[in-house]
């Protein structure tokens, strides 16, 4: 999605016109020591669930932080847009700990036959880098707009079978209402219509094995979004609903495609998850039956037309995530350089203690396209409005982040307890991010219920677990300290 808050304020005017069991099941067990030697740096991969949260191989509780790199261009992958190491590195040390890859089903299968694994192998080097850099990948099958035919990208034309209804020439976010076309090629897709002698549903699932046999063994590799920001049809409008959403067009189609794509992933890997997305207008704030009892994890987006939208999102988020007790991460918001809306954005997101990544390095961080080696100049202040201090990884289950952007002042309050019960072991550290960019002149960090084990004004902050279970942590940074 390549979207312009002013352009979602005209499709959300245009719609208004128009309309008048557990997670941590699914994974093998880890077999990583109780305190990894490295858990002081920060979540140690592989991760997986328990209940809402994402947990390190350690099992301690793992906020994500990141943004989306995908490509919309031929060839379709990053690396021909100049994302490289240098990047990893900058975006790590700014705190990110994932990146969200786009793949595209024109590089990944531009015509009928073999996915193409030379396509796969320069997505590969981008996630190796990532790897390299310490960087988590969640991979995308990105699209909007179905294909080129109806001005979208993602999906090749070949799969685009519309009955010759009426393909007026509208841009995003239009198309989705007022093109015939493309909202018939959507049912087509749904209803696992033939092209080339196989289903369009097989031939997307043919793709997807392809990249998940490459990247499985990766411990990095979090998981799989399967089909970014799904479309229903022409019957779109019954998604508005602000108290129910669609639940019924939302069993009858992306449930049984969910379930597909799971069933193949499992037959690959056992660690890594799919991720499944609701409708385009759950974007907006309306609820959803998903992840239901598909066997996904959730992945959002965040696109409302105001605040109360914004926080909409979040608390179906967190509904959704705590009713089928599996991780929820948005997977896409901003879409803007304006840094007082993304400090609002990312303030909702950690009142939920939701994991975010943001949209987009590419197009929203990156404003030096000139350079041809090399693409870290970046915009600082939209890099300012999202470094912000978080909790990495807790040896607790968080009940409070907060940081106050004019002050710098951050706040974290985290109890000692797994989020499954039980306890940690007593030298597993907790980990925050404490960036340079947010702190230029040092920080001064205090805590209660914890000692600090790291240096003084240290990028990661490492806190141990007091003595006394039931205690919970206090964390406040404010900036200035003495930095030795």
């Amino acid at each position: 999605m390549v979207p312009l808050r002013i352009a979602l304020g005209t499709f959300l005017a245009t719609v208004a016109l128009v309309a008048a069991g557990s997670a941590q099941a699914a994974f093998a067990k880890s077999k990583v020591s109780p305190v990894p030697a490295n858990a002081g740096k920060g979540a140690v991969a592989p991760l997986s669930g328990q209940g809402r949260w994402f947990v390190d191989a350690a099992g301690r509780v793992v906020q994500l932080r990141g943004v989306n790199e995908v490509y919309k261009s031929a060839p379709y992958y990053p690396a021909a847009d100049g994302f490289g190491a240098d990047d990893a590195t900058m975006l790590s040390r700014q705190g990110f700990n994932v990146v969200r890859l786009g793949v595209d089903f024109r590089g990944l299968m531009p015509a009928p036959g073999k996915p193409s694994e030379q396509y796969i192998a320069n997505l590969s080097k981008t996630v190796n880098q990532l790897t390299r850099a310490g960087i988590y990948t969640l991979v995308d099958f990105h699209q909007d707009g179905f294909s080129p035919k109806y001005n979208g990208n993602g999906f090749p034309d070949w799969w685009a079978i519309d009955d010759g209804l009426a393909n007026p020439d509208l841009p995003f976010p239009t198309y989705y209402i007022g093109n015939p076309a493309l909202q018939r090629a959507f049912e087509h897709f749904w209803d696992n219509s033939k092209v080339a002698g196989k289903g369009i549903q097989e031939w997307f699932l043919q793709g997807m094995k392809a990249v998940v046999k490459r990247f499985r063994s990766n411990p990095h590799v979090i998981g799989y979004e399967a089909f970014n920001e799904p479309w229903p049809g022409a019957d779109w409008s019954t998604c508005l609903s602000p108290t129910t959403g669609c639940p019924d067009l939302e069993r009858e189609r992306i449930v049984p495609f969910a379930r597909k794509a799971v069933a193949m992933t499992r037959k690959l890997t056992r660690r890594q998850p799919v991720f499944v997305e609701p409708f385009v207008l759950f974007n907006y704030g309306t609820p959803t039956m998903l992840p239901g009892s598909t066997g996904a994890w959730l992945a959002g987006h965040d696109y409302a037309s105001n605040d109360a939208g914004d926080v909409a999102v979040v608390n179906q988020m967190l509904t959704a995530a705590r009713r089928d007790r599996k991780p929820a991460i948005i997977t896409e918001f901003g879409a803007t350089n304006d840094p007082g809306t993304l400090e609002r954005l990312t303030a909702h997101y950690d009142d939920g203690l939701m994991s975010w990544i943001f949209w987009a390095y590419n197009e929203n961080v990156v404003t030096d396209q000139s350079v041809p080696t090399t693409r870290s100049v970046a915009n600082r202040d939209v890099l300012r409005a999202l470094v912000r201090p978080y909790p990495v990884a807790l040896a607790g289950t968080p009940t409070r982040v907060n940081f106050d952007p004019d002050s710098r002042v951050m706040t974290l309050k985290y109890t000692k307890r797994r989020p499954g019960g039980g306890k940690y072991p007593a030298r597993l550290p907790s980990v925050i991010a404490v960036q340079q960019l947010t702190y230029p002149d040092g920080y001064t960090a205090k805590v209660t219920g914890a000692g600090i084990r790291s240096k003084p004004c240290a990028q990661r902050l490492v806190l141990r677990n007091g003595p006394k279970a039931a205690k919970p942590v206090t964390l406040k940074i404010t900036p200035g300290g003495t930095c030795s």
